[in-house]
């Protein structure tokens, strides 16, 4: 702080709060400084903080490498508006082009800061200098750094040791795992009594007394901030049928571009498919630990002492195209271009999905500010996840009026359009919105169309309907102008799932098959709250904690429409295009649909139904499947999904209902899935 002149300076808190690092904002707020929270969307995109950057003349920016190097290219030390003072850079290895680049620069400060989350957040750091290669510098206050051999024993100057930090900053442990913590919190030999943290990074000392991070000692791996166990994920490869051997590494073939890549020793002749790899691992593990490529090889190359030989492993083979149309617009053109250009691949079709080619959100990121930078409009991270393709980016960028396009609050809602076999229709649960469903569509067969029905009158241009009658009426109607005839397969998750029972039952009464009727955590006796201003309260809360607002923060002062429309634009997330009368709209949908509930009595339908129940939930909220009973004149097969009623539609229990409901769909008609303990009528 001294060497930017000393004073106040504004920081801006780029970190998710679930980063370590997020803690370095607070504590310079709590030292006199400005603190500027940035937004989920602007924090994703590099081209939107830069403009931040300038117009709030920040002063100072906490990132990761990875990070940097987009909103470098984005101008941030460019551009002539405003650069900041100081650049804390931490959370991975700075490579030595990033560092040559940021010490080139005269009237920016760079650090580089090292700090496993065990050694609370930072342990040591450097300046970033012309005369330096990259290092991570020398103890900060409060912490000893010891490099050590095999017996622990501390290595000369030049000589590689693994890194052990000590002091007041080391943590006691981690929670519950006796075993791990034993492992890595171990006595120091040069402090009688005292612990010190085996970090596990491999390191030198240099003449000058600065360290020189090497790598790891173990396999671990750090791609984009994010700590990786190779183990984990080779682990959730074999587990794959098709696969023998796994392993899993990072590749940086182009400057600044890491990705997790697998290679896989197949089971006989057949060669896994790629897009089905991540499939099924996208259904097993977190976002960042699913590799963007995938190398099948005849068998894993080993060096003279039997161990992997990662230098010996192929680079990945730019991915292929898969055919389609020809580019139809400027947009389809341009974006295909672009496509490859990040990608690094020659061709790119207009129909190839991005994430499925080896995108990762970092180049999503990019890809986003390419555009911003082309055609002048602020496209977000969250619709290149949804558009996932040219085609779809370029109808996004051509219905772009900073509001929701008019197809995304349409009573249908086509999530995929695309296939041969009976659609499947996805009632929307009570803020009348279908969007949730999207996550389900990646473990679907591809040769279902999947669509979405949702509430009229989220627009607010009309008002919404007030009775379930009317709404299964108007459901029906929209359902058949899809498919004219059954069989039907029908779903939806908490109201949804009513709904869901609900038009099953209209359309047999109308002479109509259903193929499947599936429910997921709902009940007759839906929850609702009392009345008077905590039912509006918790009415707000609900609609904010579907659309993936923080708890803490939706409980952290009382709640009102003016509350709600100040999370929004303060938080970001996914209602932050929406001005404040479609928000409104929403809750005075979710309000109507509530009330429309309440007073609906539900028919009764002939047939089995296909259940997911919510387990953390069930009983704290009084739910039972026999409430069903008197609903139903068939098998109920329940599933239990172990989650809260709340969280059902985040990714980890969609997955496994969409298994479920592949499964099922793949079950020949008239099959009954019938396990111990089912209900019965």
């Amino acid at each position: 702080m001294a060497a930017a002149g000393g004073g106040r300076l504004r920081v801006a808190l780029t970190a998710a709060f679930s980063f370590d690092t997020s803690l370095e904002g607070p504590l310079l707020m709590a030292d006199g400084h400005e603190l500027h929270l940035i937004s989920e969307a602007v924090r994703l995109d590099p081209g939107a903080l830069v403009d931040y950057v300038a117009a709030r003349r920040v002063d100072f920016l906490d990132v990761t490498p990875s990070y940097l190097h987009q909103l470098l290219a984005a101008g941030l030390l460019t551009d002539d508006r405003h650069r900041p003072k100081i650049l804390m850079v931490g959370g991975e290895a700075i490579d030595p082009a990033l560092w040559a680049q940021l010490a080139a620069v005269p009237d920016t400060r760079s650090y580089n800061f090292y700090g496993p989350t065990e050694c609370t957040v930072d342990a040591l750091s450097a300046p970033v200098t012309a005369d330096t290669p990259p290092v991570i510098g020398r103890p900060l206050r409060n912490v000893r750094a010891y490099l050590l051999d095999g017996q622990r024993n501390p290595v000369p100057v030049g000589v590689p040791g693994e890194l052990y930090l000590a002091g007041d900053q080391v943590a006691r442990g981690y929670l519950n795992r006796p075993e791990l913590t034993a492992d890595r919190f171990v006595a120091c030999p040069f402090e009688p009594g005292d612990r010190m943290y085996r970090t596990g990074d491999l390191a030198a000392w240099r003449p000058d007394g600065t360290i020189e991070y090497l790598g790891r000692v173990d396999g671990q791996l750090k791609v984009r901030g994010f700590r990786i166990e190779p183990g984990e994920v080779e682990a959730a490869l074999v587990a794959h049928p098709a696969v023998a051997r796994a392993a899993v590494v990072m590749r940086e073939d182009r400057p600044g571009d890491q990705r997790l890549v697998a290679y896989l020793v197949p089971v006989g002749a057949a060669v896994p498919d790629d897009a089905g790899m991540r499939r099924f691992l996208a259904a097993r593990l977190p976002e960042h630990l699913v590799p963007s490529g995938y190398v099948s090889v005849d068998a894993l190359p080993v060096t003279p002492h039997g161990k992997l030989d990662r230098a010996a492993l192929p680079a990945p083979e730019p991915a292929r195209m898969v055919r389609g149309r020809a580019p139809r617009s400027r947009y389809e053109v341009v974006l295909s271009a672009l496509f490859a250009e990040l990608l690094g691949v020659p061709l790119v079709g207009v129909d190839d999905d991005f994430f499925e080619l080896g995108g990762h959100s970092l180049l999503a990121a990019q890809l986003a500010g390419r555009v911003r930078a082309l055609f002048g409009i602020g496209l977000s991270i969250r619709t290149v996840f949804e558009s996932r393709s040219a085609a779809g980016l370029a109808r996004a960028l051509e219905g772009t009026d900073a509001q929701p396009g008019p197809g995304a609050l349409d009573v249908v809602l086509p999530l995929r359009s695309g296939g041969d076999r009976s659609p499947l229709f996805l009632l929307p649960p009570v803020s009348g919105l279908s969007w949730c469903y999207s996550v389900l569509l990646r473990h679907l067969d591809p040769a279902y169309p999947v669509y979405g029905l949702q509430s009229p009158g989220l627009s607010g241009t009309r008002p919404p309907v007030t009775t379930v009658e009317e709404l299964v009426a108007g459901y029906v109607a929209e359902i058949r102008s899809v498919q004219p005839s059954g069989p039907y397969h029908v779903m939806g998750y908490s109201m949804g799932g009513n709904l869901a029972h609900a038009v099953a039952a209209e359309l047999q009464r109308d002479g109509a098959d259903i193929g499947l009727l599936a429910m997921f955590d709902c009940y007759p006796r839906e929850w609702r709250p009392p009345d008077g201003p905590e039912r509006d309260r918790q009415l707000i809360r609900t609609v904010l904690i579907e659309f993936g607002y923080d708890p803490e923060v939706v409980d952290s002062q009382p709640l009102g429409e003016a509350r709600m429309i100040e999370i929004v634009r303060r938080e970001g997330g996914q209602l932050v295009d929406w001005d404040d009368r479609t928000i409104l709209a929403l809750l005075n949908v979710t309000r109507t649909n509530m009330n429309a509930y309440a007073a609906f009595t539900p028919p009764r339908f002939h047939g089995d139904v296909v259940f997911a129940t919510a387990t953390l939930t069930q009983a704290a909220y009084g739910w039972s499947l026999d409430d069903w009973l008197p609903y139903v004149d068939g098998h109920i097969e329940d599933h239990p999904v172990e989650c809260r009623h709340e969280h059902m539609t985040q990714p980890a229990p969609m997955a496994e209902i969409g298994r479920m409901l592949a499964a099922r769909l793949a079950t020949p008609a008239g099959t009954s899935l019938r396990r111990a303990g089912d209900v019965v009528r």
